[in-house]
This record gives C-alpha cells, sequence and structure tokens, in this order.
C-alpha cells in the first residue's frame, strides 16, 4: 500500500485544485484499524507529516472512519478537530469522506476551507469520487519492492497508537526517509513487575538490512528487559550479543524505565542524543542532563550506568532519532537556515501540550518544509498535571 503513495500524492494535490479547498488530506489506517495516520496531504506544505494520530470515533477524521459515510464540521475548535496543524493553518470548514479497499475500510480523505464555505452535494459526490480512485490504487500492491518490505516491516514493529498507561501521556510518530530507509525505532511496554520501558534506537546503515537488524534488536532488547530490572544491564547484555554475534553492526539506543506514579525515570543511554525535557512553566524545552555513553556495537565487556531523571506532574520528555535536528550539508533546506534544527524543536516543544499535539508541533516546527533526508522516529512522554 504504502509503495503507491507517491502516485496518490499527485491525486491528492488533483483533489485540491478540483474541489477548489485550501487543503486536501488523506489518513490511512494502522495495522491495528483503531489509528488513522496522516499518509499524504496538499495546501500544508510538508508540515502534515506530523499531523495527529486520530482514534477511529474521535475528532472530524475519526467519526468519517466510524461513521462510514460523509461528515461535514462547520466549527473547528480542539474538539472538533484533534489536528492542531489544521486549526494552525486557519481552516474553518472540513468535508471528509472514508476511502475504501478491496479489504473494507482504507482511511480517510479530507478537504478543509480557511473561508466559511458550505460543501454541497455535489462536493460531496466528488469528493467520493476522488476517494474511489485512490482506493482502487492503493488496493493494487506491489509485492516484490524492497523498500516497501522495509516499509511494511518497519510499520508492524512501530505502531501508530502507543500502548495506554494509566498515570502517563503517549504520543509516538515515525516519518520514512524519502530516500532510502533507516534502522530507526521506538518501543513502549509494560513489563510482568508493572514498570514501563520506553526505548529509542537507530541503527547503522540503510534499506532492508538495516529495517532487519532494528527488528531482531527490538525483540532482544525485549527479552533482556523481562529478566532485568537495571536498564544498564539491559543494554550491556544487548551489546554483548552484537559485538558477539553481529560483529558487523553498531546502534545507538537509549532506554529509559520508570513505574507508578512515574516521578522517576532510570534511563541508560549508549551514544544516543539525549531526550529533551520541558517543565512546567517554562517557556520551551531543555536537552535532559544525561551521559552519551559508547553506542552498541563496539565493546561487548563496557560497563554501563543508568541515571535518575525526575518528572513532575504537567513535566514531559521527548526521545527521538537523529533525522529530527540533523541538516546535511547541501541539502535542499527550506526552513529557517540561521537557526539549527534542535534549537527549532525546543522551541516547538513547550510546556502545556498534551502528547499528540507535542508530537506535531515538534514534527512541523522542527523539519518545516525540508525533504525528510534520513528517517525521524519521535516519542514524547507527558506526566498530566
Amino acid at each position: 500500500m504504502i509503495a503507491k503513495l507517491a502516485s496518490v500524492q499527485s491525486l491528492i494535490d488533483d483533489v485540491r485544485a478540483v474541489m477548489d479547498s485550501d487543503t486536501a488530506t488523506l489518513l490511512l489506517l494502522d495495522e491495528t484499524g483503531t489509528v488513522l495516520e496522516p499518509a499524504a496531504s496538499a495546501g500544508l506544505g510538508r508540515r502534515w507529516r506530523g499531523a495527529t494520530h486520530v482514534p477511529v470515533g474521535s475528532g472530524f477524521a475519526g467519526r468519517v472512519a466510524a461513521d462510514r459515510g460523509p461528515v461535514v464540521v462547520n466549527e473547528v475548535n480542539e474538539v472538533s478537530v484533534l489536528n492542531p496543524i489544521l486549526r494552525d493553518f486557519g481552516v474553518r470548514r472540513l468535508l471528509g469522506v472514508p476511502v475504501f479497499g478491496t479489504d473494507g475500510l482504507l482511511g480517510v480523505l479530507h478537504v478543509g476551507s480557511r473561508v466559511a464555505r458550505t460543501f454541497t452535494s455535489e462536493d460531496t459526490r466528488r469528493l467520493e469520487g476522488a476517494a474511489t480512485e485512490i482506493g482502487r490504487r492503493l488496493s493494487d500492491r506491489t509485492q516484490d519492492d524492497a523498500h516497501l518490505a522495509a516499509l511494511a516491516l518497519q510499520r508492524s514493529l512501530l505502531p501508530a497508537a502507543p500502548p495506554s498507561i494509566d498515570g502517563l501521556d503517549v504520543a509516538v510518530r515515525y516519518l520514512p526517509a524519502e530516500g532510502d530507509l533507516g534502522g530507526d525505532w521506538y518501543d513502549i511496554f509494560t513489563l510482568p513487575s508493572g514498570k514501563v520501558g520506553f526505548v529509542m534506537g537507530d541503527v547503522e546503515g540503510h534499506g532492508l538490512r538495516s529495517a532487519v537488524a532494528m527488528g531482531r534488536l527490538r525483540s532482544a532488547l525485549r527479552a533482556y528487559a523481562l529478566d532485568y530490572d537495571d536498564p544498564a544491564e539491559v543494554l550491556h547484555r544487548l551489546d554483548r550479543k552484537l559485538c558477539y554475534f553481529e560483529g558487523e553492526i553498531s546502534a545507538t539506543v537509549v532506554y529509559a524505565v520508570t513505574e507508578p506514579p512515574f516521578d522517576v525515570l532510570t534511563v541508560c543511554n549508549a551514544g544516543h542524543p539525549p531526550p529533551l525535557i520541558v517543565r512546567s512553566g517554562q517557556p520551551y524545552a531543555e536537552i535532559a542532563d544525561l551521559s552519551s555513553g559508547l553506542l552498541l556495537g563496539i565493546e561487548p565487556e563496557l560497563h554501563r550506568r543508568g541515571e535518575e531523571l525526575r518528572l513532575s506532574k504537567g513535566d514531559a520528555l521527548a526521545f527521538y532519532t537523529d533525522g529530527l535536528v540533523d541538516r546535511r550539508r547541501g541539502s535542499d533546506q527550506q526552513s529557517d537556515p540561521d537557526v539549527e534544527r534542535l534549537e527549532l524543536v525546543r522551541r516547538a516543544f513547550v510546556s502545556g501540550d498534551n502528547a499528540e499535539t507535542a508530537c506535531a508541533r515538534i514534527i512541523a516546527g522542527g523539519l518545516g518544509d525540508d525533504n525528510v533526508e534520513d528517517d525521524v522516529a519521535l516519542l514524547v512522554v507527558r506526566r498530566p498535571a
């Protein structure tokens, strides 16, 4: 399905023109069939990439998916439209229709207007016709494509809907590179002890090989986490596995463990960018005061240590991979060239946003309209006030 999105993007551009709308957006159901992810958009530049993941039944797009029929929104607010990017863009009216494929519901197609427009029955018929064509193209899948295989593997291992954890607000994003794929991943799991683990990692290299290695590391880390409470011991074991059995691979990983009431996280970092933290009442985020550590796959008997990070009510953490903050020299960057991406991300990660809104604004603020030259993974954890 994902391999067809390049051709679908041209259709979305056409939809915007035919509907004479300011925006046109396609959201697709995730692997669980419970969450809508942004897949293509026109009118918002590239900022749509971090748009809110919408649970089926919630907000505007979620209603379209749940009702399996057209929905019009004449009053845009935080309840009716969950996506802050649409609200910030000034959209005032929305029309959405479901997209069906050969196996049933695939997603939602919607258009938006920045003026007080009345969508007619003819508008609905035109949009439904476009949705039918998009569904047909998405159902025509390509099987023998390594790029598609890597995307499918990553999509199966990186769920758009994180597990629900009482006492924490969690949201995630994964943006594949516009060129070859990398080995970025995040993970969230609850252990039998009641503790919760958060992982952010990046396997060196690109393509299917890195995606497969990522899957192996993810599984191994989960297995070690079942036997060892200390994140430092978990990463030590993972390091030994990598060095002795997969010597051609290296990776950076940060692993954090916490338990109710979630006021303290024990974190071990193996060469990964440290998370950002925004404290309640602060204007924007700072880099968490954690040591960097050595990446995995270099020294199997290295002694690693965990560090404590305190999280008060209203505080939030953002774990990410370097694709979010790095610019390659000579890249076709569209955002402010005089400001580092990390600084843009820090400014976008503000106190008071829930985790979904924080993810959307971090992606939009950090990447802007730049190309995604490397995979981007993002995980926001907030302790509600």
